[in-house]
């Protein structure tokens, strides 16, 4: 690399890294008004535990970290899915009880005549699938209750999370602490976090 064009990067990273370490600080307290202090006992932490403990009543959570509108949401998705536990459950003790009804003495009077058309083998496969599908629907009812303590725990743990404007980051180039064993300085670049 040219030795010209070599001292021209060196003067203007040097330049840049000064105007950057002369900054002052950001942190400047506004002396009229005065400091609030409070008592640590008085201070009402939003407690994750207390959050998990009122979901298990489902929507419980919610409720205490004041998200309402996730109450709907709530109850719908583990409504909708306790009630295909129903409809299976009922359809599965249905074809069972066909199947039992067919093949007992005495219970001709029993059989369901919707069902006439339907050979053994059919009423077995229906009463399985209709097994499978309502524990499928357990299966999903138990997620989405647990799902529901998670986001009650996550909730009241972000409940007091600051979310400011006063949040900002500065990328820029930064002359770095001599290297002593090439005997000259390093260039990098600093990132300055502001929160």
């Amino acid at each position: 690399m040219n030795w010209r064009i070599s001292i021209v990067l060196l003067i203007t990273i040097i330049l840049l890294g000064h105007s950057l370490s002369a900054q002052q600080d950001s942190v400047v307290l506004n002396t009229a008004t005065p400091v609030k202090t409070t008592d640590s006992a008085k201070v009402h932490k939003h407690s994750p535990t207390t959050a998990m403990l009122l979901s298990i009543i489902p929507g419980g959570g919610q409720i205490y970290n004041r998200k309402y509108w996730k109450l709907p949401i709530v109850y719908g998705t583990i409504g909708a899915s306790s009630y295909f536990i129903y409809r299976f459950a009922n359809r599965m003790v249905m074809y069972r009880n066909e199947y039992i009804y067919r093949h007992t003495e005495g219970c001709e009077s029993l059989v369901n005549p919707q069902l006439a058309d339907q050979n053994d083998e059919n009423i077995i496969q229906l009463k399985n699938n209709n097994r499978r599908n309502m524990e499928i629907a357990i299966g999903v009812t138990a997620i989405l209750y647990a799902l529901n303590i998670v986001d009650a725990m996550v909730d009241a743990h972000f409940y007091d999370f600051d979310i400011s404007d006063a949040l900002s980051l500065r990328i820029a180039p930064q002359i770095l602490a001599p290297n002593m064993s090439l005997n000259r300085p390093a260039y990098g670049v600093g990132i300055n976090l502001k929160w």
